[in-house]
């Protein structure tokens, strides 16, 4: 007696706890406004809310015509300057070329003169034409003008370097992630391509801005110096995030970057102009360093620096550290090349 096999119908089950695809479809609209959200606030309120915030400038002269500087500025624009007394106009020109001030007030025998610095902030320095020349034109008094630190005669606004922030960001951030991704686990590898990379990437954006957009025409190998620590601080950071955490530290380091570091680095404006307390947390990430370094570099010939190659040295330190763990985590999976 044989048993004849009836077939086997297979039926593919839904996974279990699964949500139906309308509550899905309605998960991936809410994530994507919360997304679209986030990234407005991150663009849109430096731009809507920002205003001027102890801005520093300086006041030269008699200490009593200084003294009534300062309360017109204060009468038309309150709480927007910082003001620093200073015993001449040669003191205040220095004061701006060490980029301790944005620009200020001269006051002499041969009237008032207000002097600016375009290539320290365009932005501070066209706020100020226009609170000097409305201070002024209340006063009854006649004011001259000049910029102390003009920006180059083939980019008068300034806006090559306004333009580089998005750039520069990335800049730091692309080359680590494509690293992370292609070269899985030769983590010395990544080290020498992103150094290598910094380096050639540092000079190329200062050949563009040079010879491209003419926004700089004095100390080329300064600004690519620059430029190159900057890139080292943001890439290596990147890369000890995605050489630790992977993909995960990659996400976390890009959101950074992108929703905070590049709208506070203030290159298009300046710290100052940001929201309060805005500016002064983008000067501690690698993208408000890279900008001060990169106006200090252009223009003042590095005076000013300082701050900014120390948060830079530290970025860059830190993601080392990272990149170290992550070789002796892997132990010996990691290449060291030659």
């Amino acid at each position: 007696m044989t048993t004849e096999s009836l077939p086997r119908h297979t039926h593919h089950a839904a996974p279990a706890h699964e949500p139906p695809p309308a509550l899905r479809a309605a998960g991936i609209v809410a994530v994507l406004v919360v997304a679209i959200a986030i990234v407005a606030i991150a663009f849109a309120v430096p731009a809507a809310k920002s205003k001027p915030h102890d801005v520093p400038i300086g006041a030269a002269g008699p200490q009593v015509a200084g003294g009534q500087v300062a309360d017109m500025l204060d009468q038309h624009a309150s709480g927007a300057f910082d003001v620093t007394y200073y015993p001449s106009e040669d003191a205040l020109r220095d004061a701006i070329r060490n980029r301790d001030v944005y620009g200020g007030f001269a006051v002499g025998p041969e009237g008032r003169k207000l002097l600016t610095a375009t290539g320290a902030s365009p932005a501070v320095a066209q706020l100020l034409t226009q609170v000097g020349n409305g201070i002024a034109q209340h006063a009854g008094v006649q004011l001259t003008t000049e910029d102390v630190v003009p920006p180059t005669k083939d980019d008068p606004r300034g806006a090559g370097l306004a333009a580089a922030a998005l750039p520069v960001t990335l800049a730091g951030l692309l080359p680590a992630i494509a690293l992370v991704l292609v070269l899985r686990r030769e983590v010395w590898t990544r080290l020498t391509a992103a150094v290598v990379f910094a380096g050639l990437a540092g000079v190329t954006i200062a050949a563009l801005l040079r010879y491209v957009l003419g926004s700089i025409d004095a100390n080329f190998w300064g600004v690519a110096g620059g430029l190159t620590l900057g890139l080292l601080a943001a890439g290596l950071a990147m890369l000890g995030l995605g050489s630790l955490f992977g993909r995960a530290g990659l996400a976390v380091g890009s959101l950074l970057a992108v929703l905070l570091g590049n709208p506070m680095s203030g290159l298009t404006s300046a710290p100052e102009l940001l929201p309060s307390g805005w500016g002064a947390l983008g000067q501690w990430l690698p993208q408000g360093a890279n900008a001060t370094l990169l106006r200090s570099t252009a223009f003042f010939g590095g005076a000013g620096a300082t701050m900014a190659i120390v948060v830079l040295s530290l970025w860059a330190l830190a993601g080392l550290t990272l990149i170290v763990i992550a070789a002796v985590r892997n132990g010996k999976d990691a290449k060291v090349p030659g």
